[in-house]
């Protein structure tokens, strides 16, 4: 799903920009902008995800990575249409945007599976020579690529006259 929201806007963006050929008018421009900025939204967000490794689990959200060693994890909070969040032995809470409750949760479950999966992971007590929760900012070139290609086409629309 993720990939046809990015090809479809982004052939789209392309048509409008080529448009601007033709007649250079803002309106183009400001439609490239929004197929972007869509783009970006939708790769920052549904590219969210948890990722169960050996002895470490990955939280993927859509701005910030977690590596969390299993041996960390104190608590498995979520299910029943609640956002899944993992509580660490430093208090910290860390919540998971793609287990975020929703009604299609609370049909198929999917939280509830989740947390089943993790609890079994964690309770078979892998060893990591990680000890800490690694929390880092996560890349995604192509969502950066088209948000500087929105601002880009949001300018060139403004200057052009929208």
């Amino acid at each position: 799903m993720l990939w046809i929201i990015t090809i479809g806007f982004g052939l789209v963006a392309i048509g409008l920009l080529i448009s601007l050929t033709y007649s250079l008018k803002g309106g183009p421009a400001s439609g490239a902008a929004a197929c972007l900025f869509t783009i970006a939204l939708a790769q920052r967000f549904m590219g969210s995800r948890i990722v169960l490794r050996f002895s470490t689990m990955t939280v993927v959200n859509p701005l910030v990575t977690y590596n969390v060693p299993y041996a960390t994890i104190t608590a498995i909070r979520g299910g029943g249409g609640e956002t899944l969040n993992l509580v660490t032995r430093g208090g910290d809470e860390i919540y998971s945007v793609a287990f975020g409750g929703s009604i299609l949760d609370s049909i198929f479950k999917t939280t509830d599976r989740a947390v089943e999966r993790i609890k079994d992971r964690a309770q078979k007590g892998h060893r990591s020579t990680q000890k800490q929760v690694v929390k880092t900012f996560r890349i995604s070139w192509i969502a950066d690529a088209c948000t500087v290609g929105a601002f880009s086409c949001a300018i060139l629309a403004g200057v052009l006259g929208i």
